[in-house]
């Protein structure tokens, strides 16, 4: 590897920092990936100890026309925390909760925060932070605000974008900036700053009160029913907030940083919104399906039953469970030869209104047709039924095989190695059955592994 030509000049911005920044070959290598398919060697990998050290590497960075990647845990799975310039890893220092407050049930937290260590902290004062991600037990709070990300139980509680309340952070120019809801009169003091802030509350207000830019903004991006998605930067969420919207919530633009992957600041502390502690009791029903085409049909009908998660295991991920001594003991409730099955999660605190709740929606079931058999499961049974779910993308990720493909994710394989190549697409339950046939339609002789959950 050639050494760079910034690389002796990086050698005085360490001597700037109380933390580091390193740029030798086997950081490089090291932050080179994420949990995707992407590869780019980074310039310079560093590790800022507090806003000053954040400050001085952004200098640098405006100076020699560098581009910054905010990186967390890099769990991405889209290349997020891939990028050529310089990676700069918050997790080890930007650690601590700031503030917790039960009265308002909200928290402050550093950006590398763990979003499961977090929850154990809370668990005492009944309260939780609600999106939970697939890989919770690594995550940190900084990168699922620059994800939005959401999780199995983004059908009961959201996506982090609704959760998040105010967000500290730095701008382009090094400046710190406080996002949180604003006034119709707080947005005209902030845009008459002489700052790069109020520069950004200048262009806003100018472009979002333009009724044909709002006109076009609600043409061309997603339907709003479609909640958990990152496309583009979220200007339709903004246009849906005061002044522009007049029973709208207050203008934050906390909530455009949600999605937007580090890409407009560097976030130094986060508030979020805090639920109550989940409901004690669940119950489960695992439906059966013929076809993944019948499985996609049900999901409509039974997501009016107020579910907790709507999961998705298909015969991919079964059949690479047979035979495996890791899973046999999960697969006891298993009925037939599925080539789909949902797993339908209830919960209540109420057991007699949990099992009301279940026998409502078996009686939906039934009157489909679509299930071919429905196991309900409680207790120790539920736990063993989301292991061998949970297993899935990591089953996957080890075949090896001609072609898979996933939906929501994506992943093939080539030459004997299997890899995620289509990550996290967002669709309408109601356009399930017509997507994913018309995907299999388009990769004829592809064996598919469709990996996916409602939101």
């Amino acid at each position: 590897m050639q050494s760079h030509p910034l690389h002796s000049k990086l050698t005085t911005l360490n001597s700037k920092l109380a933390g580091t920044i390193k740029w030798d070959r086997l950081h490089q290598y090291l932050y080179s990936t994420d949990a995707s398919v992407y590869k780019r060697n980074p310039l310079a990998v560093a590790f800022p100890k507090g806003k000053n050290d954040l400050q001085e590497i952004i200098a640098f960075a405006q100076q020699h026309k560098i581009g910054l990647i905010p990186r967390t845990a890099g769990t991405s799975l889209a290349g997020q925390c891939v990028g050529e310039g310089i990676v700069v890893d918050v997790s080890k220092h930007f650690t601590e909760i700031l503030k917790i407050d039960p009265k308002q049930n909200t928290v402050t937290v550093q950006p590398g925060v763990n979003r499961d260590a977090l929850n154990q902290v809370l668990a005492p004062l009944d309260l939780f932070f609600g999106p939970n991600t697939s890989t919770s037990q690594y995550c940190l709070l900084g990168g699922m605000l620059g994800n939005n990300s959401s999780g199995t139980t983004s059908i009961r509680y959201g996506v982090t974008r609704d959760k998040v309340i105010a967000v500290e952070a730095l701008l382009s120019d090094g400046s710190e900036v406080v996002f949180k809801p604003c006034t119709a009169s707080e947005i005209k003091e902030k845009a008459a700053l002489p700052t790069l802030e109020g520069e950004i509350y200048r262009q806003l207000e100018e472009m979002l009160s333009d009724p044909k830019t709002q006109e076009g903004i609600r043409n061309e991006f997603p339907e709003a029913s479609i909640h958990r998605r990152n496309t583009g930067y979220a200007l339709d969420v903004l246009i849906d907030q005061r002044p522009f919207t007049s029973d709208g919530s207050l203008f934050n633009i906390s909530k455009l940083l949600a999605g937007s992957e580090g890409t407009l600041a560097i976030t130094t502390a986060i508030t979020f919104a805090l639920e109550p502690l989940p409901p004690k009791h669940s119950a489960m029903l695992a439906l059966h399906f013929k076809s993944i085409h019948d499985a996609m049909n049900a999901v409509v009908p039974v997501m009016e039953h107020h579910l907790y998660t709507c999961e998705l295991i298909d015969k991919t991920i079964l059949d690479c469970t047979k035979g495996h001594p890791g899973f046999k003991e999960h697969r006891f409730f298993i009925q037939g030869d599925p080539k789909a099955i949902l797993l339908l999660e209830l919960r209540n605190n109420d057991k007699e209104i949990l099992a009301s709740d279940l026998q409502k929606l078996e009686a939906t079931v039934a009157a489909s047709g679509w299930s071919y058999a429905a196991v309900p499961l409680w207790d120790e049974a539920i736990d063993k039924a989301n292991a061998l779910r949970h297993a899935g993308l990591g089953l996957l990720g080890n075949m090896i095989g001609a072609g898979v493909f996933m939906m929501p994710s994506t992943l093939a394989s080539f030459g004997g190695i299997s890899i995620i190549g289509w990550i996290a697409s967002s669709i309408g339950a109601f356009l399930l059955a017509k997507i994913f046939a018309h995907l299999s339609k388009m990769m004829p002789g592809t064996d598919g592994g469709p990996y996916a959950y409602s939101k």
